[in-house]
C-alpha cells in the first residue's frame, strides 16, 4: 500500500471466467465468506482480500485506520490485480462497511464494471440519519468492550452460538468465523485479528461517509445491485436503505435474514449475484 503496509490477495475459481473482487465487513475476514463465494468458483475468477488490520494482514498503526486509507488501499489492490493477473473487467462484491469504500473508490477511480453491495447503509436523512449515527456510535462502544482474548477458537464459536445476533448462522460457519478472525497470541491462547479499537474507530468514521451516499450513487455510472437484510428483523444491524431510493437501482432484500446474510443464506446470495450479472449481460470474460 502507499504507506508500505502489505495486503495479501488470494485467487480462486476459474481464471478464464469473469473477475469478481471481494472483501468483507468490519471485524470479519474475506475467508469467512467462503460458504458464499465458493458457490461462484466454477464460473468466476475470484480475487479476495482482507482490509488492513483484518484477516491475513498484519495490524496496522491505528492512526492509519480510517475510511480514506481503506479507499487508497482498495485502489492499490485493484491496480495490483490488473498488473499481476492481466487487465479484465472487475465486478466488485462488498458487504457492510466495505460498500462505502467501494462506492468512494469507484467515484475516485472507475475500476469496477459493476457493484454488488450486501446490506449497505445508504443515506438516511432527518430522523433516519440520527438513527444511523446512534447505531454507529453504539457499535463503536460495543467493539471497545469486546472480549479480545480466548483460550481456544472453540470458546469464541460457542460464545457466538449463544448470541441472538448470530442465531441464524450454522455452527460450521461459526467455527469458520472463529478460525478466520482469531490468531495465536504471543502469551498463549488466541486474540482477535482485528483489534477492538480498530473496529470501533472504523464505525466512527463510517457514519460521516454513509451520509453522503446519494452523491456517490449519482456519480456511479456502472450497474449496481443492493441486497439487503430484512428490515423488520431485529438484528438487521444497520438500516439498509432509505426507502425513497428504491426505484433508483436494482434492490432485493432477503426475508428473515439479518446483516450477516451471506453467512446465513450463502446459496441465495450467490444466486442473486449471478442473476444480476446475467441480466446485465456482464458474464463475458
Amino acid at each position: 500500500m502507499a504507506d508500505g503496509t502489505a495486503i495479501a490477495v488470494r485467487r480462486h475459481g476459474d481464471p478464464s471466467g469473469p473477475r469478481l473482487v471481494l472483501t468483507h465487513g468490519c471485524g470479519l475476514a474475506a475467508d469467512l465468506y467462503y460458504p458464499y463465494w465458493s458457490r461462484l468458483a466454477d464460473r468466476f475468477d475470484i480475487c479476495i482480500f482482507d482490509l488492513r488490520s483484518h484477516g491475513w494482514n498484519a495490524v496496522s498503526p491505528i492512526d492509519t485506520y480510517n475510511i480514506p486509507t481503506l479507499i487508497s488501499d482498495s485502489r492499490a489492490v485493484l491496480d495490483a490485480i490488473s498488473s499481476n493477473l492481466g487487465p479484465k473487467p472487475c465486478h466488485g462484491v462488498f458487504h457492510s462497511v466495505s460498500t462505502i469504500i467501494a462506492l468512494l473508490h469507484q467515484q475516485q477511480q472507475p475500476d469496477f464494471a459493476s457493484l454488488v453491495l450486501f446490506d449497505p447503509a445508504f443515506e438516511l436523512t432527518g430522523e433516519g440519519g440520527r438513527y444511523l449515527d446512534e447505531v454507529c456510535q453504539r457499535q463503536a462502544r460495543r467493539a471497545r468492550r469486546r472480549q479480545s482474548h480466548f483460550k481456544s477458537r472453540q470458546e469464541l464459536a460457542e460464545m457466538l452460538g449463544q448470541a441472538p445476533a448470530y442465531s441464524l448462522i450454522s455452527p460450521q460457519t461459526l467455527s469458520l468465523l472463529a478460525e478466520t478472525t482469531l490468531r495465536e497470541a504471543k502469551g498463549g491462547g488466541y486474540e482477535l485479528r482485528c483489534p477492538p479499537e480498530h473496529e470501533a474507530q472504523l464505525y466512527e468514521w463510517y457514519f460521516g461517509f454513509a451520509m453522503h451516499t446519494t452523491h456517490m450513487l449519482d456519480s456511479c455510472d456502472v450497474p449496481l445491485k443492493a441486497i439487503g437484510a430484512d428490515p423488520t428483523v431485529r438484528h438487521s444491524f444497520l438500516p439498509s436503505l432509505d426507502l425513497r431510493t428504491l426505484g433508483e437501482f436494482d434492490y432485493d432484500f432477503l426475508p428473515e435474514r439479518t446483516h450477516f446474510l451471506q453467512l446465513e443464506a450463502p446459496e441465495e446470495c450467490a444466486d442473486l449475484t449471478v442473476q444480476f450479472l446475467e441480466q446485465q449481460g456482464l458474464m463475458g470474460p
